[in-house]
């Protein structure tokens, strides 16, 4: 492994566990159904002082709302419910429901998207509930769509499977969302939707 390859390793170590840490820090601010003013402070030093997760999705989109909550003075009840919201999101739903399966932040997600699958390109993640993936990309090949195993600008639309992944429940949010979030950031046509949305233009 070369000095690069071994920067990159490094690097993608601490990513992750900077992103487990931030998953825990919102659980724990969580189980008692208050988000308080002192959390939301500590929130914003936390990810101040851990740049590695966040100058990168999904942290960089919480430190910035975090900040701009802050920037006042004043934490308004809109505010709060609207960061508690997020850190929901984030963890994948309530806790309860978290305890019993592997769900991807849901703040990728584009929820009001509508799904096309003649002509479109479709790259798939996760664990899905309609089928194995391998079945899943053989429908869409039969319906008219195209498959890519990777994420590339030519990928119309990224699918998350709904038993998203054992990785994502531990903090890694996965290389194919992370390519995804930083295309659609350069503008490209790309979105990512759940796997409902997908099964319902089938």
């Amino acid at each position: 492994m070369n000095f690069f390859s071994r920067q990159s390793a490094a690097y993608r170590n601490e990513l992750n566990r900077s992103a487990g840490a931030l998953i825990g820090i919102a659980q724990g601010f969580l189980c008692d159904g208050h988000l308080n003013d002192d959390e939301i402070r500590f929130l914003n030093n936390w990810l101040k002082q851990n740049d590695a997760i966040s100058t990168v999705w999904p942290g960089d989109v919480l430190y910035a709302r975090v900040r701009e909550i802050l920037a006042d003075g004043v934490i308004t009840p809109d505010e709060r419910a609207h960061l508690t919201e997020m850190l929901q999101k984030l963890v994948g739903g309530t806790l309860d429901t978290l305890a019993e399966s592997n769900h991807v932040t849901e703040l990728a997600l584009d929820n009001t998207a509508t799904v096309t699958i003649p002509n479109s390109m479709f790259c798939l993640t996760g664990d899905f509930v309609f089928a194995t993936r391998s079945h899943c990309e053989s429908v869409i090949l039969s319906r008219g769509g195209f498959v890519s195993k990777s994420v590339t600008k030519k990928v119309t639309f990224v699918v998350v499977g709904g038993l998203g992944s054992t990785e994502w429940k531990h903090g890694s949010f996965g290389t194919k969302i992370e390519k995804a979030i930083e295309y659609k950031r350069q503008g490209l046509p790309l979105l990512i939707v759940h796997e409902d949305q997908w099964a319902a233009a089938l």
